[in-house]
């Protein structure tokens, strides 16, 4: 199997609307519509693209127990309300790949690339991180058209 490409970066300080969630991870489209939708009621300027941060190995946890969380970044910060949090993400180092084809073979790309960081000497320093070019575009993990994953030397 081929090595996915990866680019590093600085992942910039982000202030984001955020929803936690507990569950098997294709909830998070759901909740990232929802998300969206609120934030438009609230009138809550989106200040880039959303995101999705993945806590959990879905091969080693129980579908019931993986631990992610939906991400819109905004322009300014607001107070949390009804379930949405306003969080701010502090600027990072990060690994980046990209993955092509359909979302059942996510695993394709994401055990190459992890398995290439730590290989590299890299820490895994938080959750995944997969963007996406609009809410709408959130159909469920795998979906994402990159991977960000924040990392540390050694």
């Amino acid at each position: 199997m081929k090595a996915p490409e990866v680019r590093y970066v600085k992942a910039p300080r982000t202030t984001v609307a955020s929803v936690s969630l507990k569950g098997p991870y294709a909830r998070v489209g759901e909740a990232m519509l929802k998300l969206k939708a609120w934030m438009d009621e609230k009138g809550i300027e989106q200040a880039g693209y959303p995101f999705c941060r993945f806590y959990d190995n879905p091969g080693e946890t129980p579908p019931a127990e993986l631990r992610s969380e939906a991400c819109i970044p905004v322009a300014k910060p607001f107070a949390a309300e009804g379930g949405v949090d306003c969080k701010e993400l502090a600027e990072a180092q990060a690994a980046e790949t990209r993955h092509e084809g359909p979302p059942e073979e996510f695993g394709m790309t994401y055990g190459p690339f992890l398995e290439g960081l730590l290989k590299e000497g890299y820490r895994l320093d938080g959750p995944a991180r997969e963007y996406f070019t609009s809410a709408s575009d959130v159909k469920g993990p795998g979906s994402g058209f990159l991977i960000q994953q924040p990392i540390t030397r050694g």
